[in-house]
Formats: structure tokens, sequence, C-alpha cells
């Protein structure tokens, strides 16, 4: 059999270490990752290995060269371009002639893959994955296996409420040459994404092994230093080089050419690399130290991994960090935990690295000084850039004017130049005026074109993306959560989220520094389209019967919360004959944040007016123009389900839709209502992006739980402007006043709690659920919900905390108590 070593990957997650060299190269304990792939296929007994290379390939080819110091045979594919997992494969499939097996040169694993082997040709498979228990699988894809190990379902890198299961992906694949031809050559083309599900779907077989052993996806600089310290305390089976020797309490391994002095005290696991000079009363303890390094008296060393040819000066401290290779440390250096020097850095003496902070290859550091903040201009906080198609990050730190050049000239090098148009926009928030204007300059040194519609809700733009293709947008916003917050909203050229595809190469191409720039000739150019406004107004009377709801004469209250919204509804709502109060009717960016609390009070106060003036109905539109919240003549508030139901109600009254979509959460009034309407309910994920993505699939209208509605007719995102509007129209063919209309709402009850369960069992809870619960009426969308006749449950994961949140709704309040009291304590037995 031969093997397939992926050995193309950027190493993103891992940077500054993978600047200068592939992520396969980088060293765990004192080896490169993949020398410890290829040893592990020496193993169990493979001779005949294929290396994929793409990123820094060159340094892999000339590091293992034929393979025969390793007594295997290593040939060696290059990519023109970035192909996915299964393209890289297809990509040398003239080098392969028989079964093979696929396995990533950037793990940590001691798997028995005799045993995986011996397991695929038993089921005789055209495809057997390699799978293990993870109690956190959030960045892996997951599995649900059949009795005969056969995978019958998959989800690559699910959202916490979408773990089904804790048994994920390895990224070891024992695969018959025939998958080859179900890969498309010369595309991108993933295993997890493309290739997996495409055999799923066929009913050919798929089968998962659940490896026994240690398996770690060395993804980010956390999981490389526990995969460093699960080499020294043995915890993965690895081959060190040298010999072990016991000093005091503490083992040594100690390679050749090693040389310390006798007043140089060691604690815990230490490995010495070749050629090795530690100097007298130094201290080293629990830490990984590569060839050549130097470590000069009293110098201090603990729980940290140092690459080759580092040189640490006298009196010189490191804790829990990472030095890459070719490092001059001076003496009295200190360098604080989980910092991350990358290669070729020079620290003058008595400098100070802050705790957390990351330098860049190649930086001087000054004698004495103090670094705080990482010398790069793309670290962030949290290891993740995109989340979803946002970047969030505090505002004039994380996104500063020079990350948002650089983020700029990044999208525009990431998109194709047959177009070079990118729409960008903003709110009224200063901060937001500054990010606009470096992300464009950014954006016209790539030599992409910019259409600055300057303060516009999204929205609008979304509509103006939908009219105008262009290669992308950019919305530019301070956080409706945080004042202290900003988010860069990125959309496809006809308006939708950018897709994942492209997030990634953005930031890709961040950082790795390398950005390219265009030449001066080629300098994008800048412009201000006119006339946005003008156009929207004029689409929204093409879809809203002027008649109907001037007949009305409506007596309004609409309370704008200071958003941009305040810019285009009243001359809409002008021409529609309504008598209008308006409220925080003009844009200001000192509001466009609010507290819990402080929204409860706006609502409340909205409330009170209505009532006092004696207007018909009240609206708020969120800051950002994309949420209702509505109230009635008597004052009384809906939001979140009950405005879906009373909107739900009207528009099913009133229109015929095979189909309407709502989250997974919400009331099941909607689909009593449904029903009496002959009408399909397809529940989607609590989140914009899937309410656009039922839209894009043709669902007329789309409601949600938060005050969010997509009308299709009109648009495939949430409006606010646009739901005003629509609901106008709706109230004013009905006839009836909104609270008539309330007042026959089911009294159904919804109850809510939370039960602990530590982070390592939450995969394993979501796992026996869906087992325990297979033969009953359920939905695995978000979560698991599970339906009966008169009640349902919901059971989510949280994302940040260590709960799950349990909502239930019964037609009593007897029968959402006992079906929430019952999963209460399932999972409490399962957190166990």
């Amino acid at each position: 059999m031969q093997s397939v070593i992926m050995a193309g990957g950027f190493g993103t997650r891992l940077q500054p270490l993978t600047y200068q060299r592939p992520k396969p190269m980088v060293p765990v304990a004192g080896v490169p990752m993949m020398e410890h792939i290829v040893r592990l296929l020496v193993k169990y007994g493979f001779d005949d290995a294929i290396s994929l290379l793409y990123y820094h390939g060159n340094l892999i080819n000339d590091y293992f060269g034929d393979g025969s110091p390793w007594n295997i045979r290593i040939n060696y594919k290059s990519a023109q371009s970035d192909l996915g997992t299964a393209g890289s494969v297809r990509n040398a499939s003239d080098l392969i002639n028989s079964s093979f097996i696929v396995i990533s040169a950037d793990v940590l694993t001691d798997f028995d893959l005799k045993k995986a082997i011996e397991f695929h040709k038993d089921r005789e498979a055209l495809a057997t994955i390699v799978l293990t228990r993870h109690p956190t699988p959030l960045q892996f894809g997951i599995v649900i296996l059949d009795e005969d190990r056969r995978i019958t379902r998959f989800l690559e890198k699910p959202a916490w409420g979408q773990v089904f299961s804790d048994t994920i992906n390895t990224g070891i694949y024992i695969l018959e040459p025939e998958v080859l031809e179900m890969i498309p050559k010369g595309e991108l083309f993933d295993f997890s994404m493309n290739l997996f599900p495409k055999i799923l779907g066929s009913g050919k077989g798929l089968y998962g092994y659940i490896a026994d052993g240690y398996w770690r996806d060395v993804g980010n600089l956390r999981e490389y230093r526990r995969a460093n310290e699960d080499a020294l305390w043995e915890r993965v089976k690895l081959n060190f080089p040298g010999k072990s020797v016991k000093a005091g309490d503490a083992e040594i391994w100690i390679d050749e050419g090693v040389e310390y002095e006798d007043s140089v005290k060691f604690e815990g696991r230490v490995l010495l690399g070749k050629g090795v000079k530690i100097h007298s009363n130094a201290y080293i303890s629990n830490s990984v130290l590569g060839e050549n390094t130097v470590v000069y008296p009293s110098a201090n060393i603990e729980k940290s991994v140092i690459w080759e040819n580092v040189e640490i000066g006298s009196g010189a401290y490191i804790s829990d960090s990472t030095v890459a290779s070719q490092v001059k440390i001076d003496r009295d250096v200190t360098i604080q935990e989980h910092s991350v020097i990358a290669d070729g850095c020079s620290i003058g003496k008595s400098a100070i690295i802050s705790a957390g902070v990351k330098l860049w290859p190649e930086k001087t550091i000054e004698d004495k000084a103090v670094v705080t903040e990482s010398l790069i201009f793309t670290d962030r906080v949290g290891g993740e850039l995109f989340a979803g198609s946002r970047i969030s990050g505090v505002i004039n730190w994380e996104i500063s004017p020079e990350f948002a050049s650089k983020v700029g000239a990044a999208l525009g090098a990431s998109i194709s130049k047959s177009a070079n148009i990118i729409v960008v926009s903003r709110d009224a928030d200063r901060a937001s005026q500054i990010t606009a204007r470096s992300l464009s300059c950014g954006v016209m040194s790539a030599g992409i074109d910019v259409e600055d519609l300057g303060l516009v809700p999204i929205p609008l733009v979304r509509q103006q993306l939908m009219r105008n293709p262009r290669n992308a947008g950019v919305h530019i916003r301070k956080s409706p959560y945080d004042n202290k917050m900003q988010d860069m909203i990125f959309l496809s050229g006809d308006g939708t989220d950018l897709p994942t595809k492209t997030c990634r190469k953005i930031e890709q191409l961040l950082m790795r520094e390398n950005i390219p720039r265009a030449e001066y000739a080629d300098l994008g150019r800048l412009s201000r389209p006119q006339g946005l406004k003008e156009w929207y107004l004029q689409k929204v009377f093409e879809h809203i019967d002027k008649s109907i709801i001037s007949e009305r004469k409506f007596k309004i209250v609409i309370d704008y919360e200071f958003g941009a919204a305040a810019q285009v509804l009243p001359p809409i709502i002008e021409r529609f004959n309504a008598e209008v109060v308006e409220l925080n009717a003009y844009v200001n960016p000192n509001h466009l944040t609010k507290t819990r609390d402080e929204r409860e009070a706006a609502f409340k106060q909205l409330s009170k007016i209505v009532r006092t003036l004696g207007a018909t109905m009240g609206f708020a539109i969120d800051p950002t123009a994309e949420r209702i919240t509505l109230i009635d003549e008597l004052g009384n508030i809906y939001r979140d389900n009950l405005l879906l139901y009373i909107i739900c109600k009207l528009y099913l009254s009133q229109n015929m839709p095979k189909s309407i979509a709502v989250p997974i959460s919400a009331t099941m009034g909607v689909n009593f209502i449904a029903r009496e309407h002959g009408v399909n309910v397809v529940r989607t994920r609590n989140d914009h992006l899937s309410m656009m993505e039922a839209a894009h699939n043709g669902i007329e209208f789309v409601g949600g739980t938060r005050g969010g509605f997509i009308f299709q007719e009109f648009g495939f995102a949430c409006d606010g402007i646009f739901a005003v509007m629509k609901t106008l129209e709706l109230l004013a063919n009905d006839g009836r006043l909104l609270s008539e209309i309330a007042g026959s709402m089911p009294n159904f009850v919804r109850l809510e709690s939370e039960v602990h369960c530590p982070w390592h069992a939450k995969g394993r809870v979501m796992r026996s659920l869906i087992e325990k619960s297979e033969e009953l009426p359920r939905e695995i969308i978000d979560g698991v919900r599970i339906i009966k006749s008169d009640s349902w449950v919901l059971i989510l994961p949280d994302i940040e905390r260590p709960v799950f949140h349990l909502l239930a709704e019964g037609k009593t309040n007897d029968s959402a108590s006992q079906l929430l009291v019952k999963y209460e304590e399932i999972i409490k037995e399962l957190c166990k």
C-alpha cells in the first residue's frame, strides 16, 4: 500500500513560526512534525511515500531528499495553485497505482496504522476515515456511524449547535484508487467539504475506523506548546534522539555533543538537541532546546520550546514561550508567558517581552525596551481572524488604520482582476469612517477600484450589489453590542456573505505578509456613486401597495434609534398618508450601541408614547436597519417569537407560498398557522446567514426570532426599512387593530434553563443525545430539537460557556415543564 503525505499547508494559525518555513517543518520535540509522520509510516511497513507540496515545498524536499535515511522512498508532487486536500491528491494521480493511505504531515499521532488498514480491507471499503474521540470537536469534521461502522452522517467544522457527535475526522484516510475518478482534476476540491459528502450521497462504502492512541492537530500556537509538552511527558509514543539520563529528580534526553556544567539545575523533563551547550548556574525546566543552542550563565528557561541555533544570554528569563531559530537573546532579557519569537530576531540587553507578544521574523528590540504589543500588523487577540464573513476587534487597537489597510490590500489581491470594483460603506461612527478610508486605500493599492457609498445602512448596500454586482463589498460599523468594538462585514459581489474560501484566502495573504501590490499605472481609483437612496425608494414603492396604506391613515410612532434608517425611511413613509411621530430621527454615533437594559428602557418609553398619543402602532428600527420591534395601540411590545407569530399570521392570511422558513427555536405557533394554510415550514439555524440561504433557495418568506424578516420578492437579507412598510401593508389589508390580531395568539408556554457541563464532555453528551433520540421525532439543525405532540425541547450547547441551554415550549405549563426537567436530568447524567 502506498502512502500520501499532505505537506502543502500554509500553517496560518502557527504564524509567525511558519512565515519562513512550511508547517510540516516546524519542530516538535526537536524534530520536524513531518519526520514523526515518516517514522510512523516506516514503523508500520510503508516503504513508498508521495509528499504533496505547495508552500515552501523546497525546504521539505531539501530535508528529506529521497527518504533513504528513513528507509522509505519519497517522491514529490508540487501544485501550482491551492487545489484543496482532495484536489492535491488528484494532482498526484500519476504516481498512485494501488490502495493508499493519506496522512497529514502536521499532526502528531501514534495510531496503529496496521489495524486501520485491516479494518478497511475487512469492510471492502471504498474509503475509510480514521476517527478519534475529541472533547471539543468544533474545528474538525464530525461523524455518526452505524453498527457496522458505516458513516451515516458527516459535517465539517460545526458550530456547537450543530455538534451531534464527539467522533472526529483525524485527516487520515485509507482509499481505493477508484476514488480518484470522483475528484475533478485541476479544481479546488476538499476531502471533507466535497469528496466525502459525494461518496456518502452515492451510497458507496464510506466507513469510519475509531483508532486508539494519541492524536493532536497542531493547528495553533497553543496546540503547538501542548504537543511539545505531551512529547516530553511521553503521552505520545515518539522516538527521542540520544539517550535518557537522570539529573536529580529530572529526566533528560541528551543527543550527541551536548555539554552542560555541573552547576546547571534541571527539573521535570528536558530534551537537549545535538551540540547544545549550557553554562554554569543555568536553570532548565520542562523544556526543549534545539540543536546548537547556547545557554549562558544563570539563564532561566521554564516550560519553553527553543529551536536550533539560539543564543540565550546570562541572566535571561524565558517562561512558557516559543523561540524560533537563529534568535539572539542578550543578557537579563525577560520573555514572559505565551510569547513567540520568530526566526532571526535580536533582543537587546534587559529588554522585556510582555506576556502574549509575538515578534515577526528579523525584528530587532533595543536595549531596555519594554514590548507590550506584537510587532506584526496582523496579530489579534484570539486565533480566528474571520467569524463567518465578519472581522471584529477593539477599535483602533485590534482594528487599527494600519490593519484595515492591510485587510483592504489582501481583499483586493484575493479577487479576480477581470472586473475590479469593490464597494465600501459604513455607519456614522467616526472610527468607522477612519477604518473605511484606510481599507479603501489598501484596496486601491492592490489595483482595485473602490466605490465609496458612504453612510448607508447595510440593507441598502446588499440591494446595491444585487442590482449592480461588483467583486465584493465591505460594510464597517460600530458593534451594536459593545461600544469598544468594530465590525468589518464582508460581502460577495452579489450582496451575499463572502464565502469561506475567499475569507481563507484573505487570511492567508495577511498572515504571509507578501500581499501583491499594483504598479503605479495600475493603482485603483475612488468614486462615489450617487442615487442609491433614490433608487431604493423607488424599489420600495414598486413592492408596496400605496393606496391600501393611504386609506387607513395610520398614526405611527417610529424610533430610529439614531441609526441610518432615519435618512432613508422618512421620505418613503411620508408618501403613504400616515401621521408619523419620529423619535431619535437623526444619526448619532454615540448612541449606536446599547446595553440590554438600555434597550428595554427605550422600548418601554416608546410604548408609553404610543399610548399617550393614541397612535395606531409604534416601530423601533435597530441602528443597523435590519431588525424591528412592534408596539400595538395599547402599548404591548411585540418582539422575538411574539413578533414572528404576528407577521407570519398576517403574511399567510394574504399570501399562499409553498414554504416559509423560521429558525429552529421559533414558536410552534408558526406550525399551527402554516398547517391552517397548507404551507410547509422549513427550519433553519438561528442566524442571519441561514435565513439568507433559505431565501436564496426560493423560500418566499423567512422570519427570524430576533426581529429580522426577509421578503424574497424584495431581497434576500433582513431589511428593517422594508419590513416596516410591508407590515403596514399587511395590517392595512387585514383591517384589524394590531391588538386584535395578537389576541388570537395561542397561549403557549416557553421555559428556559441551563445545565452546567464540562467542556470536555460536551461533544460526548451531544453524541449520546443523538443516539438516545434516534427513534424519536427530532430535528438536528442547531442543537437537538425533540418534538412531542403537545411540546418540544431544544438542547443547545453554548458557544462560549460550559453549559447546555434548554428551551421547552408546550401547550400547557405542565407539558413544557415536564419535558424540560426530563432532559435536564438526562444531560446531568450524561455529563457524569
